[in-house]
């Protein structure tokens, strides 16, 4: 069967990146608090801020890697251009840990929020095997709804991240109001003992899992409005507000639950990493909500759990398609099995990285339910295994991009430039690799999890790209820049019928027939033209519509006498009907077409999804529905008002 060729828009301005970008990073700080605290005790804000600058530098390498390289695959995207394949994969395997990590912990957190939202925080408290049932079923439904479509959830992104943007600003600002206590800050940090300096180690390289999202919001520079200028515009003020935002809650949350010393290897002990482990922003709210009317402490209890699950929700069908659009270009570039650049006409994505990805965090949750005391902490040392790397390779990248092709253009360049031996040289990429490679260091070093699991992973996926190559008989770090077979082109598909949907006597009527015709005389086959007398549900069916009629009558005449001056056969189909789309659909199928021309014009539409709004809803029907190829001119405003 031929597939439908997908086509979308630029729709996302800078508002609406930064506040997609905002909920991309910030979704981890319901579960990053928590784990951080358990550490660093009263010197969260502290571990968190020295996180965020770690991030900082990094974004700003991914503003202009992404600005410079249009490509998906973020920092495998960018190690590939600089360096080679075999970097390329490394980036890029490194990001698929990171992926299925933020799935698994995403989907590990949810139960505890959704049964706090509820008033019932002791479902799951202390029954972590019951809490990762939940979460491996989260992931499994996440699965069966991205494999059976794909839907366009921008608009509800951005709505969920400014109510989350909303949520935790004014968490910070009355939790600082209300809560902050610079004597009780003071006085439970005593650095070296409460926390111990080996536990402010072990805290750094875990704090960076506050800070997930990053390869994501590199991928919208597909839907974005002039993403040179507006993916950097965004990236930096979200990563700036994230950063401010996390040591404003951290900060207030330790007033609240100031560390007190403790005989264990931290050194002290807070309830924000025991009591509200599993749920710190909770722990949070409870604490604001004491200093008001009983009602207050529900509202907000409510609130942050039920956003919290939206935003964790998010975040996991948000990482599935992330993954899925990496392994989709690793794929085409011979750095996974091909299977992994094929990419399904209804869910626009590789089924086969779709499964693999619910099938790794499934494995993962599991294998961590037996280690239940251990498990949160694993999956984020493994977190900052993948994440450290990404950043190292990434912001190498752009230091070797601006030594190797100093010419080549760039939309956008992060500030912070040194001129050495005639090339502009990122200071902030250098102290930041460094850093970053600092941490890395300290990882392995402090993190059991990370330095057994995360080698492991990597000698995995090296095998399986070096199988990839030697199969493939290509060389293993040369560049390969589509492995993939090309799609074939219209004109090669046999088929015997083209369906073409005639709405009324105008430019955008004769320019598709048009268009058809020439197809069809090509392939040897017929056209069909098909017209709707659409009638309203509160109509009979017989209800006279001599107005209508006549615009079809004069439609399909048209197209009659275009199809005898192209010399094609040509086949009427006017009938009434609830659903124009439907009619179109039905036609395909009856007359077995291979494909389906269509004309759309540029209108502004109220619709529910993104497809709909830019074709229409007939248009976006039969795109969901052919059972066909199908071809969607798209019109200018206005072009329907051309007399023919």
């Amino acid at each position: 069967m031929a597939r439908k060729i997908p086509s979308l828009g630029r729709f996302l301005g800078v508002r609406a990146l930064y506040a997609m970008a905002y909920g991309e990073i910030s979704s981890s700080l319901y579960y990053a608090l928590g784990i951080t605290a358990v550490y660093a005790l009263s010197l969260t804000p502290v571990v968190f801020a020295a996180a965020g600058f770690l991030f900082a530098l990094a974004a700003a390498a991914y503003a202009e890697g992404g600005a410079t390289i249009p490509e998906p695959g973020g920092a495998s995207a960018f190690a590939r251009r600089a360096f080679n394949d075999l970097v390329g994969f490394i980036a890029g395997w490194a990001t698929v840990l990171d992926f299925v990590l933020a799935i698994s912990l995403s989907a590990l957190f949810l139960p505890y929020y959704f049964a706090g939202a509820l008033g019932h925080p002791g479902w799951f408290r202390g029954e972590h095997a019951r809490a990762t049932a939940v979460a491996v079923g989260v992931v499994l439904v996440v699965t069966v709804l991205r494999m059976l479509r794909r839907t366009d959830a921008y608009a509800i992104g951005v709505v969920v991240a400014v109510l989350d943007l909303v949520l935790q600003f004014g968490m910070a600002i009355f939790g600082l109001m209300l809560l902050l206590s610079v004597d009780a800050l003071r006085n439970s940090i005593d650095l070296g003992n409460v926390p111990t300096w080996n536990s402010v180690a072990f805290a750094l390289p875990i704090a960076m899992i506050g800070y997930t999202g990053l390869e994501k919001v590199g991928s919208l520079a597909g839907v974005a409005k002039n993403p040179e200028k507006t993916l950097p515009d965004s990236v930096r003020t979200s990563v700036f507000t994230v950063v401010l935002v996390y040591s404003a809650v951290a900060t207030a949350a330790v007033s609240a639950f100031p560390a007190r010393p403790a005989n264990n290897v931290h050194g002290g002990v807070t309830a924000l990493g025991t009591t509200w482990v599993d749920t710190p922003m909770l722990g949070l709210a409870h604490a604001i909500g004491e200093k008001g009317p009983g009602w207050v402490d529900t509202l907000l209890r409510v609130g942050v759990g039920l956003t919290a699950c939206t935003i964790l929700i998010m975040a996991i069908a948000t990482s599935f398609s992330g993954c899925a659009r990496l392994s989709e270009t690793m794929g085409r570039h011979a750095q996974l099995p091909a299977i992994f650049g094929r990419t399904s006409r209804r869910v626009l994505a590789p089924p086969a990285a779709i499964i693999s990805v619910a099938v790794l965090a499934v494995a993962f949750l599991v294998v961590g339910s037996f280690y239940s005391d251990e498990e949160t902490l694993t999956l984020a040392s493994l977190y900052s295994f993948g994440i450290l790397i990404a950043f190292m390779l990434t912001q190498a990248a752009i230091i070797w991009l601006r030594i190797c092709e100093p010419d080549m253009p760039r939309p956008f360049m992060m500030r912070g430039n040194m001129w050495v031996r005639g090339r502009l040289i990122p200071v902030t990429s250098v102290v930041g690799a460094v850093l970053s490679f600092a941490a890395w260091v300290v990882a392995l070093g402090t993190h059991p999890g990370a330095r057994v699991v995360g080698p492991l992973w990597m000698i995995g996926g090296l095998v399986v790209y070096t199988g990839t190559r030697i199969r493939a008989g290509l060389p293993m770090i040369a560049r390969v820049e589509d492995a993939a077979p090309p799609p074939e082109s219209v004109t090669d598909i046999a088929f015997a019928t083209v369906v073409v949907p005639l709405e009324r006597l105008d430019a955008i009527a004769e320019e598709t027939m048009a268009t058809a015709c020439r197809l069809a005389l090509e392939a040897g086959a017929a056209v069909v033209g098909v017209s709707a007398l659409y009638v309203p549900v509160r109509d009979a069916l017989d209800t006279p519509m001599p107005e209508r009629e006549a615009e079809v009558d004069a439609v399909q005449e048209m197209a009659a006498s275009l199809a005898d001056e192209y010399g094609v056969e040509y086949r009427r189909v006017v009938e009434r009907t609830r659903s124009p789309g439907r009619l179109v659909i039905d036609a395909a199928t009856e007359h077995d077409a291979g494909l389906i021309v269509v004309g759309s014009p540029q209108k502004h539409r109220v619709a529910r999804s993104l497809h709909e709004e830019f074709f229409g809803q007939t248009v976006d029907f039969i795109l969901r529905k052919a059972p066909c190829r199908v071809i969607v001119t798209h019109f200018p405003a206005g072009a329907e008002l051309v007399e023919v």
